[in-house]
C-alpha cells in the first residue's frame, strides 16, 4: 500500500454510486477461490477506459465520455479505488492532459496484461505453495490518476496500470500482484482486526512496517521481489546495524518519518525502508519457528507487533 491517508479510507465509507453509501466493509469479499488456476483477473475497467479513449478521439467530450463510459460503469475494484484514493473526474482528466502518452499506451498495456495472465496465475500458484491456505479474490486492473498504485482492498487487489510499460508488466508486475495478494491473506486471517493499525494507538511504525514486511517477505520468496523493494532490502542489509538502532528508537511512535511512504531526507537512502525492516523481522521469526505451516499462519495473523518482534529474536544479533 502506498499511502497511509488513503489506507485509512478503509475505515470510512465505500461509495456505491452517486449519493449511495454503506458502512465500510471489514471482511474480505466472499468472491474468492482456493485454486489459483481459477483466479479471476478483471479487465473490465481498462477495457471501458480504452473504449472511452476511442470515443474521445472521435470527437467526444472528454469529461462527459469518461464519466459515462468509465466512472459510472465502475467495477467493485474501481469503486474501491475511487474511495480509497479520491480519484475524481477532474483529477483523471487533468492526468490525461498532463501525461497523454501514458494514457494512449493503455490499450497496448491491456494486450500485455492478458498475455501474461497464465504467468500471473503461476505466481499465485507458487504463493499457494508457500501459504497453503491462501485464497484468491479477483484481481482488478484499472486506470487511475497517474500514480501507479497497487493496493489491497476488501474486494481484492486493485492495480492501476497507467504508469506501466509492456516491459514493466512482463518483468515486475508479478511481484506487485503477489505482494497485494498477501495482504488479502492477512485480511482473510484477521477480519476486522486487520484495520486496527490504521488509526489510534495501534497505528505505530512497527505495526505498519511488519504488516508491509509480511507482504514483502512472501512476495520476495515467490517472485524475487520488485526493483523498488529490492533496493530498500539491499540498502538495509548494507547498513543494518545502524538502521536497526534508528528504527528501534522510532518504532513505537506514530510518525512514519523516513521509513514509509515518503522521500527520505537523506538523498542516498531509498524509500520505504520500513518494508525491508519489517521483512527482515518476519524472516527472522519464520526461521526461528522452522518455516512451518503453523508459523505462516501466525505471521499472517499478527496482532501484537512488539511481542512478535520479541519472539522473532531479530534484535538479538545486534547486542554487543
Amino acid at each position: 500500500m502506498n499511502n497511509i491517508a488513503a489506507i485509512s479510507a478503509f475505515l470510512g465509507v465505500l461509495s456505491l454510486g452517486m449519493g449511495s453509501h454503506v458502512q465500510a466493509q471489514t471482511q474480505l469479499t466472499e468472491n474468492v477461490v482456493s485454486d489459483p488456476a481459477k483466479a479471476v483477473f478483471v479487465y473490465d475497467d481498462v477495457q471501458r477506459f480504452a473504449r472511452a479513449l476511442e470515443l474521445i478521439s472521435a470527437g467526444g467530450d472528454t469529461s462527459e465520455v469518461l464519466q459515462r463510459e468509465y466512472l459510472d460503469l465502475a467495477s467493485p475494484g474501481l469503486r474501491m479505488f475511487v474511495e480509497k484514493y479520491d480519484l475524481t473526474l477532474d483529477r483523471l482528466v487533468g492526468a490525461i492532459r498532463k501525461h497523454p502518452r501514458s494514457y494512449a499506451a493503455i490499450p497496448g498495456n491491456l494486450t500485455v496484461l492478458t498475455e501474461m495472465e497464465d504467468a500471473f496465475r503461476k505466481a499465485y500458484a507458487e504463493l499457494r505453495r508457500v501459504i497453503p491456505d491462501a485464497v484468491f479474490p479477483p484481481t482488478y486492473y484499472l486506470v487511475g490518476g497517474h500514480r501507479g498504485i497497487g493496493s489491497g482492498s476488501v474486494e481484492g487487489p486493485i492495480i492501476s496500470i497507467e504508469k506501466k510499460t509492456p516491459s514493466s508488466i512482463r518483468e515486475h508486475l508479478a511481484a506487485t500482484l503477489v505482494h497485494e495478494m498477501v495482504h488479502m491473506e492477512q485480511l482473510s486471517a484477521l477480519g476486522e482486526r486487520y484495520f486496527e493499525i490504521f488509526s489510534g494507538e495501534k497505528r505505530t511504525l512497527l505495526a505498519l512496517s511488519i504488516r508491509e514486511g509480511v507482504a514483502m517477505y512472501f512476495s520476495e520468496r515467490v517472485t524475487g521481489g520488485s526493483p523498488h523493494k529490492n533496493l530498500a532490502r539491499n540498502y538495509l542489509r548494507e547498513h543494518e546495524r545502524e538502521l536497526w538502532a534508528a528504527f528501534r528508537k522510532d518504532m513505537l511512535g506514530t510518525d512514519m518519518g523516513d521509513w514509509l511512504w515518503q522521500e527520505p531526507a537523506n538523498p542516498d537512502q531509498p524509500r520505504d525502508l520500513g518494508y525491508a525492516m519489517g521483512s527482515r523481522i518476519v524472516e527472522a521469526y519464520d526461521r526461528r519457528a522452522g518455516g512451518t505451516a503453523r508459523s505462516v499462519r501466525e505471521i499472517l495473523a499478527i496482532t501484537d507487533y512488539p511481542a512478535f518482534l520479541d519472539r522473532s529474536g531479530y534484535g538479538e544479533q545486534f547486542r554487543d
